[in-house]
């Protein structure tokens, strides 16, 4: 890693942007920090990996509440590990092997909205 030269880039949320973040990357990443447009869409895959793990716990959580059974906090973090644990790798591939096409359509868009 130290032979390598590496680019430090975020969205533009707003916690992301706060003077106090600006200030600590400018302070400890100084000419490290990717410039990143206002109205960027958001192109990291592990946003898709994220809505796909929050659809499955929000099915098991429907589930458990049906059957009117209580949730816990050791019972909703066992939940979110048992499907981080579960998630088929072929997902997280395919979400990653999506970004050519998802920076196409970004081009092509001229960075307006997209599909993704």
């Amino acid at each position: 890693m130290h032979d390598c030269r590496w680019v430090f880039q975020q969205d533009n949320d707003p916690k992301h942007t706060s003077c106090d973040v600006k200030n600590d990357l400018e302070i400890h990443l100084s000419g490290w920090v990717l410039p990143w447009p206002f109205y960027s869409p958001d192109l990291n895959p592990i946003e898709n990996v994220w809505a796909i793990l929050k659809k499955n716990i929000e099915k098991k959580v429907k589930s458990i509440v049906i059957q009117k059974k209580s949730i816990t906090n050791d019972i909703f973090f066992a939940l979110i590990r048992k499907e981080w644990d579960d998630l088929d790798n072929n997902v997280i591939v395919n979400c990653i092997n999506s970004m050519r096409s998802r920076i196409e359509t970004c081009i092509d868009a001229e960075g307006g909205h997209t599909k993704y």
